[in-house]
């Protein structure tokens, strides 16, 4: 690697020696991707932001156990379950990485 020069970003100035971080947490509320970003949307077509990855040499070696083990959980979830609704507010974990929650109280209706 060269040494550090002065460049520019999606129009942000980086001067040599910046530090610059990666935002995992906008991956899916990418305004320049996603009509309404805020808004969640489970069947959002076409999503670039798939979990798991797209492919290519950073897809994760585990995707297909993973999608497989969210589809059966989510599928004995709805033959049992047939309401969730929020029962408090929702609280983050702090992390510049992750947008992950600590806590997420529900009331669930079998």
């Amino acid at each position: 690697m060269g040494p550090a020069a002065d460049t520019e970003l999606g129009g942000a100035a980086i001067r040599a020696g910046d530090k610059v971080i990666l935002c995992y947490v906008s991956g899916n509320r990418d305004e320049a991707g996603f009509e309404v970003p805020e808004t969640f949307d489970a069947g959002r077509s076409p999503n670039r932001h798939l979990s798991f990855g797209r492919g290519g040499p950073h897809l994760c070696l585990g995707v297909h156990l993973a999608r497989l083990e969210v589809k059966v959980a989510l599928a004995a979830l709805a033959r049992r379950v047939s309401r969730f609704e929020l029962a408090g507010e929702p609280r983050r974990i702090r992390s510049n990485f992750t947008n992950g929650l600590k806590a997420l109280p529900v009331r669930v209706t079998p």
